[in-house]
C-alpha cells in the first residue's frame, strides 16, 4: 500500500525503511510514523510515549489521531485474516523477500 500510494502521488519511498529503522523512508514524517507504528506493533509502551510525542511535535495532534486510526484498522483486519487462516497471495512473496520477512509455510497461498 505504501509503495503504491507513493507511486500514485509521485512521492519517492524507501520501502526497506519499514523493516530497517536506520534507513530514511523518504516520505514526509516517515521516521516519526515508522517509530510510532513499531512501538504499537511491538507493544513497547515506553517507546510509544516518545514516538507519539515526536509525531505530535512534528505534525500536530491530528496526525497522531490519523496514524493511530490507520494502525487500529490494519491491526483489526490483520487479526481477522489471521484468525480465519487466509493465505498470503503469491504476488506478495517478492515484497516479503525484499523486506526480508518470512511467510510461514502454513500461510503460503
Amino acid at each position: 500500500m505504501l509503495r503504491e500510494n507513493s507511486n500514485a502521488n509521485n512521492q519517492p519511498v524507501n520501502i526497506l525503511a519499514v523493516t530497517n529503522a536506520a534507513l530514511d523512508p523518504l516520505v514526509p514524517l516517515g521516521r516519526e510514523l515508522v517509530a510510532f507504528v513499531d512501538a504499537i506493533v511491538l507493544m513497547d509502551f515506553d517507546e510509544l510515549a516518545i514516538a507519539r510525542q515526536d509525531l505530535h511535535d512534528a505534525a500536530g495532534p491530528g496526525a497522531v489521531t490519523r496514524a493511530a486510526a490507520v494502525c487500529a484498522g490494519f491491526e483489526g483486519t490483520n487479526r481477522v485474516v489471521d484468525a480465519v487462516g487466509v493465505p498470503v497471495n503469491k504476488r506478495y512473496y517478492d515484497i516479503a523477500d525484499e523486506l526480508q520477512v518470512t511467510i510461514p509455510e502454513h500461510l503460503r497461498g
